[in-house]
């Protein structure tokens, strides 16, 4: 059972028990289905975020279900960024996006049912960042490496903290995207990218992420250098260094909801 700190004594946090993996082999839905067709055939015809799906019409004659279960799967898909419905005439299913934040927001719900605490989040974000932050700096492609690095080396991206929040996630988040993307390795970018995610879309829904602009500017630009150093271990360090203050800072906008699980905001 997950455990949480208080005023120096270690008390149970409560959670569903996690279960030993006994789905694995649990038979798709008929929307799951649909959802993983629609998904291959994305990938199948190469097709990019914007582009058109087929009509639900086509889809209903192409996968033979009912159109209940059509739309349950497309909102299945819909929900995690993947696709969007047009509205109105002319409207239909278009390509979404891959985007670690949506795979975030399911993860948290999940550590919220098991009584995840924050503490327990924070310790796999600083492990995942830190290991991220060493594969990008020993990327082969020195050349790649400062070419994605130098535009926040040169302080381009970060000159000038944003009055819109969305914008400034934007920029921030970017920085992490973009060391994540030099590993090389998908399934790291999306699942380690998620812990951070889920920590700044709590930060930004209980407080404000734009007063740690200065510190956030100056660690990427020493973290940046390091990675076109190709120093491993100097880019690991300095990225445990820095969500460690700003863990701490996060602590202390989080408040009281550091008491129970990770929530689902």
């Amino acid at each position: 059972m997950a455990r949480k700190k208080q005023a120096g004594a270690t008390i149970p946090v409560k959670g569903i028990p996690i279960a030993a993996g006994g789905s694995v082999l649990r038979p798709l839905k008929a929307a799951e289905v649909v959802a993983r067709e629609v998904v291959r055939g994305i990938t199948a015809e190469g097709l990019q975020p914007g582009d058109s799906l087929p009509s639900e019409a086509q889809m209903l004659q192409t996968y033979g279900v009912s159109r209940e279960s059509l739309r349950e799967g497309l909102r299945l898909l819909e929900v995690q960024g993947m696709i969007s419905i047009r509205r109105g005439p002319g409207g239909g299913p278009i390509v979404g996006t891959v985007d670690s934040a949506n795979l975030g927001r399911m993860e948290a719900l999940f550590y919220h049912l098991a009584g995840a605490t924050y503490d327990e989040l924070f310790e796999a974000w600083l492990f995942a960042e830190s290991t991220l932050a060493r594969l990008a700096a020993t990327n082969p492609d020195a050349a790649l490496r400062e070419q994605v690095m130098e535009p926040y080396l040169s302080g381009d991206v970060e000159d000038a903290e944003h009055v819109d929040l969305e914008v400034y996630l934007e920029g921030h988040e970017g920085f992490h995207g973009a060391v994540s993307g030099l590993t090389g390795n998908r399934v790291f970018q999306l699942t380690f990218r998620a812990y951070g995610q889920v920590v700044a879309h709590h930060l930004s829904t209980v407080g404000d992420v734009r007063k740690l602009h200065k510190k956030l500017a100056e660690d990427h630009l020493k973290l940046a250098q390091a990675i076109i150093d190709g120093d491993g271990e100097a880019a690991a360090t300095l990225m445990h260094d820095h969500l460690s203050e700003v863990i701490t800072i996060t602590r202390r906008e989080l408040g009281s909801l550091l008491d129970g699980p990770v929530g689902w905001l």
